[in-house]
């Protein structure tokens, strides 16, 4: 299935290099940059969320829908069971949501070269007070 929307934000991070072709491809790429080594990365089947994200002995899988787009049967018999076993579902209708929906989720992603130098002038600064 290929779910359609926004991911300028995932172009970004990836620095605009070859696209893969579809959406979830894009979004996959963007993760295993940002993922930490310890976590792995794969896609999902049939019935099963899009993305599987094993990290600290948790699977964590996270469903890339567009805005007007449900579930599909299979998911809805699946869903419930994977939950069941003990596996958190997110669904994110964007890139920037999919990556929050992550760090919600306790995956701490790789940091932002823009986010290091405010860190540093933030402690920089605290330093002096």
């Amino acid at each position: 299935m290929t779910t359609v929307f926004s991911l300028e934000v995932v172009r970004k991070r990836t620095g605009g290099a070859a696209e893969p072709e579809s959406a979830e491809d894009r979004l996959m790429a963007a993760l295993r940059e940002l993922l930490p080594p310890q976590a792995c990365a794969f896609r999902g089947g049939e019935g099963v969320p899009d993305i599987v994200i094993c990290y600290r002995g948790k699977a964590l899988g996270l469903e890339l829908k567009a805005r007007t787009e449900s579930f599909s049967e299979a998911q809805a018999v699946i869903f419930p069971r994977l939950r069941d076993a003990g596996m958190r579902i997110e669904v994110a209708r964007d890139a920037s949501q999919a990556l929050n929906r992550l760090r919600e989720m306790g995956v701490p992603l790789k940091e932002e070269p823009r986010h290091a130098v405010r860190d540093s002038h933030r402690e920089a600064t605290r330093r002096r007070t």
